[in-house]
């Protein structure tokens, strides 16, 4: 097989060294324009607008000469959460005409769109504000994608089973802004656990003092407050996982950052030897490699202190909301020459490859691209075990439509809950559609202001 374009480490590491040294809850800007080429240019300011949705809340906080100049984070109001309030700044400030604008925060606004369940505009502001790649950057791109030879694609579930098998401690990264992730590392809970993982430890999990890790709330960690997060932390409650948080409270830059959280998960090896341990990380901080010749990631450390060999995977550069420009560019090429439904590995001669050629994890997930049934991703039903539901807009402001667990509803306060589902995203008929498990909820309408219209009680079944 061909290598990739001598563009792609120099891409790769700077967007790294970047990503890697930011406290948690830091905010991620956008890498300076340097060029472009001219077609992708042009095709990006036609296509780029706010969807019709974000045109109206735009409008709205427009004509209440909104404004808002406090330092605390928008995601947290009096009460509780409010999940539309981070999204009022960037709908006002951010200029989606598709170009390059440094020093502009499209990473957290994606996060943002994330959580609001928004998906389509998340993963366009996750890529379409990278730094460009020099011309003749794309042409090898797409030279090399045409001479690729003997790549076989596997099933990227099935490798990692087969794999974490043999192992006892399993690292994944993801990206905060990209569900699609999320959804994939909630896939792999169950058959883990039948493999005698019992522990899972994940960055975002809050670990300060006043943490909560027995239920899904406001205490259970900033990034836990995303709807599918929520989720996945149910699910692996309802097995019987023992969550870990990790992160590094103290917060340190760089390096520091990763020896605490490293030393952190080695310290549940010296209590329980037979441990099993599945670990949910963001960015490169499972990597086994250094980055650059500053940043030493987390399972660098965790290997060093624990002589534990641990599988790593990433699922970050090959798929949607790609994690550099090289890796958005590349996939959206090779995915016009390869047609895949479910997440994939690729394999020459039987071993598991990278496109990429990432050698700094063990596996490369490949994602397909989503599908979408009634503007909402398909992936949301979780392998078809979540049912879709369709929600009438029956109140004359209504904006934005929350599922909660009823049962959670009747044990704390609504306002410190995470949905099962939410969106503002409508149909063309303007139904609201929603991913749910079979249950009871507590179905909660909203306006633009997130003022309460209306909630009541549904059962799916």
């Amino acid at each position: 097989m061909v290598r990739a374009s001598r563009y792609l480490a120099a891409d790769r590491d700077f967007k790294q060294s970047l990503t890697n040294q930011l406290p948690p809850l830091a905010s991620i800007c956008s890498m300076k324009f340097t060029g472009t080429v001219v077609l992708l240019l042009v095709l990006q300011v036609v296509q780029a607008q706010w969807s019709p949705p974000l045109q109206l809340l735009k409008t709205a906080l427009q004509e209440k000469n909104y404004s808002d100049s406090s330092q605390r984070n928008p995601l947290y109001s009096k009460t509780g959460f409010n999940y539309l309030q981070p999204l009022y700044k960037p709908v006002l400030t951010l200029p989606m005409d598709g170009r390059k604008h440094a020093n502009l925060d499209f990473a957290s606004a994606a996060i943002a769109f994330c959580f609001a369940g928004d998906y389509a505009t998340a993963t366009k502001l996750s890529t379409d504000y990278f730094d460009s790649l020099p011309a003749v950057a794309y042409h090898d791109i797409d030279q090399y994608i045409d001479t690729m030879r003997g790549v076989r694609l596997v099933s990227a579930r099935e490798q990692i089973l087969q794999r974490a098998a043999a192992n006892k401690v399993v690292m994944i990264n993801e990206s905060a802004g990209n569900a699609q992730q999320k959804a994939f590392s909630l896939s792999l809970l169950e058959p883990l656990h039948r493999l005698n993982y019992k522990y899972l430890a994940m960055e975002s999990l809050n670990s300060r003092a006043d943490r909560n890790t027995t239920s899904v709330d406001l205490r259970t960690g900033y990034f836990c407050a995303d709807p599918v997060t929520g989720e996945l932390i149910r699910k692996a409650l309802a097995l019987g996982f023992v969550l870990i948080p990790y992160e590094d409270s103290s917060r340190h830059a760089g390096s520091g950052r990763d020896a605490i959280q490293a030393a952190t998960l080695a310290n549940l090896f010296k209590y329980d030897t037979a441990a099993k341990l599945l670990v949910i990380a963001s960015g490169a901080h499972n990597s086994e490699k250094r980055v650059g010749q500053e940043y030493t990631p987390m399972a660098v450390f965790f290997k060093r202190f624990t002589n534990i060999d641990p599988l790593t995977i990433d699922q970050t550069e090959m798929g949607e909301g790609a994690s550099f420009e090289y890796a958005r560019y590349f996939y959206q090429r090779w995915l016009s020459k390869n047609k895949i439904d479910s997440a994939m590995l690729a394999t020459v001669a039987g071993k598991p490859v990278s496109l990429l050629d990432n050698d700094q994890y063990d596996l490369q997930v490949i994602h397909p691209p989503s599908a979408w049934k009634n503007r909402r991703p398909t992936w949301l039903s979780f392998n078809g075990t979540r049912r879709s539901y369709a929600v009438k807009p029956t109140e004359k402001k209504l904006f934005f439509v929350q599922a909660y667990y009823l049962i959670e509803t009747k044990e704390k306060n609504r306002q410190v809950l995470v949905p099962a589902d939410q969106t503002y995203v409508t149909d063309e008929d303007g139904y609201y559609w929603l991913f749910l498990y079979p249950g009871k909820y507590n179905l909660v309408m909203r306006d633009t202001e997130y003022n309460l219209l209306s909630e009541k009680e549904v059962d799916i079944n």
